[in-house]
């Protein structure tokens, strides 16, 4: 690190600022993957976190096929694989019409062999801590709201002012701030919207095991979805989904008001459902209006002004509905996708004398790994929100189209078509 010296509102001070190589906005999942991402590189970041530790909120991710092979590029995936259950299948019904359908978790290999699609239900905050364990001491800095970021012409360095009147500067920027990215809208991109949906999600931990098979159960009714998903042999996962409704104001912010609003709305729900909710502590219930981005082929991933050597990682690039579970999934690839794409352009770079031309080789290297990623992204954010809006059938055409068409022809495949990709592995490091 150097020291920067710039007049301080035009008076004879000077205000000394750290100038890092690169800082990451965000310490959730996108965030610490990518700064792992770049350890694994050889390549020292800055991890700025809003909150005071690492986040807590969210109860769980479901983690397909595609993000194992994203933890398996980072080195983390064999320390979470024996503390959570694989999924043998899926279990979905509809409370329309009575019809059941289950369907086997298995693929098959070009030899012709039978074999288990990896699919499990983990902990947020697990898989955080996890992540943030391999990074070096001092990665993270916890308290670090990023308020303000402006470009510090011509040095071609960007600054970011914290809430505590803290300044940071540096050479290459990834924001990793979720759906209302700090980082995003410095570039110029158009906010997520409302997808017209809330999500509502919890856990519960039993003291001895719930005796639940390893299945993903769903269940389809009049304008909703709900499901579980265990995750060990004693804690379980659950959601619903529905249509946002004027009255929803009235119960966002209190758990238990969420929890009875949910009970509500699946009194004829079969068993287990209302007693994961009731036995859910309060702290693991939470209650969120599902945003999105809509991504089309035509479009550029990130629509707004140029910014050089700053780019965007998740949720605070593509926002998506979770109905295919991809969300956190795709936010690992991202983070691999980039250190690769970072690892071949940092070595024809001299990061410490950065100018210029060293911030357009960065800049043509995001362009890279957002060209690498689009077609990506609208197949798995427009999907979900297509998937979504039919699930819950809303409406009497949709609810047919789903229950006499669509279900009886639900098989794995389609699961497997977006959980068979793979990101890749990282290559040599950087030196």
């Amino acid at each position: 690190m150097e020291n920067l010296r710039e007049p301080l509102n035009g008076n004879e001070e000077y205000l000394y600022e750290n100038v890092h190589d690169i800082v990451i906005v965000g310490g959730g999942v996108g965030g610490l993957a990518t700064a792992l991402a770049l350890h694994r590189l050889g390549v020292k970041s800055l991890v700025l976190e809003k909150a005071s530790n690492l986040r807590t909120s969210g109860a769980a991710f479901v983690m397909w096929a595609n993000a194992w092979k994203a933890l398996d590029a980072l080195g983390v995936a064999d320390s979470l694989r024996p503390n959570y259950r694989q999924l043998d299948g899926i279990r979905g019904s509809s409370n329309c019409t009575g019809m059941k359908k289950a369907v086997q978790l298995i693929k098959k290999t070009k030899g012709g062999l039978t074999t288990m699609m990896e699919s499990r239900c983990i902990e947020r905050i697990k898989l955080i801590e996890t992540l943030a364990k391999e990074l070096p001491k001092g990665t993270i800095r916890f308290s670090s709201k990023v308020v303000l970021i402006n470009k510090k012409n011509p040095s071609s360095l960007t600054s970011l002012k914290l809430e505590d009147g803290q300044s940071i500067t540096t050479k290459i920027l990834i924001g990793c701030d979720g759906v209302y990215s700090v980082v995003g809208s410095f570039m110029g991109i158009p906010p997520a919207k409302s997808s017209g949906r809330i999500a509502i999600r919890g856990m519960v931990t039993y003291a001895e095991s719930h005796q639940l098979e390893k299945f993903h159960s769903q269940v389809w009714d009049r304008g909703l979805r709900a499901g579980f998903i265990p995750c060990t042999d004693k804690q379980v996962y659950w959601f619903l989904t529905r249509r946002s409704q004027l009255q929803d104001a009235n119960i966002s912010g209190d758990a238990e008001k969420i929890r009875h609003a949910t009970l509500d709305m699946i009194h004829d729900f079969p068993k287990p459902f209302a007693e994961l909710v009731k036995a859910s502590p309060a702290e693991s219930i939470s209650y969120a209006d599902m945003k999105v981005r809509l991504v089309w082929p035509w479009m550029k991933l990130l629509p707004g002004k140029a910014n050089g050597s700053v780019t965007l990682v998740g949720d605070a690039l593509h926002p998506m509905t979770p109905d295919l579970g991809q969300g956190a999934c795709s936010t690992l690839e991202d983070a691999i996708v980039l250190r690769r794409c970072l690892g071949e352009t940092m070595k024809s770079i001299n990061i410490v004398q950065w100018g210029e031309e060293e911030e357009k080789k960065i800049e043509w290297c995001f362009n890279k790994y957002l060209q690498e990623r689009r077609w990506r992204v609208f197949t798995l954010v427009n999907a979900a929100l297509i998937i979504g809006i039919v699930n819950e059938g809303s409406s009497k055409l949709i609810r047919f189209a789903r229950d006499k068409i669509l279900f009886p022809l639900f098989s794995v495949s389609y699961l497997r078509h977006f959980a068979d990709f793979d990101c890749g592995n990282l290559k040599a490091k950087y030196s």
